[in-house]
């Protein structure tokens, strides 16, 4: 229970102060560069 409020405050918190954006945003520029270096990589294959 007492993890769940917490993380339920974090969240708020986070959403309060627009900050989730920045790291969503930030997140699928990470996977975006994944996925083309995986790319880059299978045409190396073929």
């Amino acid at each position: 229970m007492l993890k769940t409020l917490a993380f339920s405050s974090l969240l708020i918190m986070l959403c309060s102060c627009g900050t989730t954006k920045g790291v969503l945003d930030g997140a699928g520029s990470v996977l975006e560069g994944l996925a083309s270096d995986v790319r880059s990589v299978g045409d190396y294959l073929n």
